[in-house]
């Protein structure tokens, strides 16, 4: 049995190498066996094949593999139109605010400051046509050209020139209107009367007077209740005298 098992196998060998003979002996029985081998056969067609299986379940992810290099930069792409402008935040708002308030300040300051010099300029232009005498205390000039008048007619000349017969309302006034005065050596009207109401002596503009240097006695209508209107001598005292008479013309021109 076990001499066949051995040929067998050897006869398979042979058979898928080459033609040949073989001589197999049987142990048990001290006999040999002859056997011979054929050529090889030709290869079969190949087998159909099979049918695919069915197709596994996905497995889990796979851990992240591994940064790769950075590629080179793109190219430069074109420039967009510009955005439309942006509103004015509220500092920018507030700061052209402010800037506004200064130039309008500025702008008032100036013309305030215009108007003084045209006014002082007017002021000293008027105070020019009374040259020939004149006295300034504060922002007044006191002026005269030697003129004598009435007292009406005193008021309208000096009002004809923008300004008013003299008013003295303090001692520092009242002494620029005696030096006009004095230069011409004549007495002078002044804007002071009492014609409204008797002996209550007031300024051209209705106001009670609020200075006075009246002489001892003054006023006292030595030549008659019409005694109204008042006038200044040499030693800068007071008195009141008729008004139709005819005094010295001093106008005060305000330059302030």
């Amino acid at each position: 049995m076990w001499i066949e098992l051995v040929c067998g196998v050897l006869l398979l060998h042979v058979s898928l190498v080459s033609a040949g003979t073989q001589i197999c002996q049987n142990s048990d029985e001290n006999a040999y066996s002859i056997i011979t081998f054929g050529k090889p056969g030709k290869d079969g067609t190949p087998g159909i094949n099979g049918v695919h299986g069915v197709k596994g379940e996905k497995g889990d992810t796979g851990p992240p593999g591994p940064q790769g290099i950075a590629g080179p930069p793109g190219q430069k792409g074109v420039q967009g139109p510009p955005g439309p402008k942006g509103d004015t935040g509220d500092s920018g708002a507030s700061a052209l605010l402010s800037m506004k308030q200064q130039i309008s300040s500025l702008n008032s300051r100036l013309l305030n400051l215009q108007t003084s010099l045209d006014t002082k300029v007017e002021g000293l232009k008027k105070a020019l046509a009374f040259f020939k005498g004149a006295a300034k205390s504060g922002t007044k000039i006191f002026v005269s050209n030697g003129v004598e008048a009435n007292y009406n007619d005193t008021m309208n000349i000096c009002a004809k020139d923008g300004g008013q017969l003299a008013t003295p309302q303090n001692a520092e006034e009242n002494a620029a209107v005696l030096n006009v005065r004095n230069q011409f050596g004549v007495h002078a009207w002044m804007g002071i009367n009492d014609i409204k109401i008797e002996d209550t002596y007031r300024y051209l503009n209705d106001e009670p007077i609020i200075y006075s240097n009246w002489m001892t006695g003054e006023p006292n209508n030595n030549k008659g209740p019409n005694e109204d209107c008042a006038e200044i001598w040499d030693n800068g005292g007071w008195n009141d005298e008729l008004c139709n008479l005819s005094r010295l013309v001093i106008c005060e021109i305000a330059i302030n």
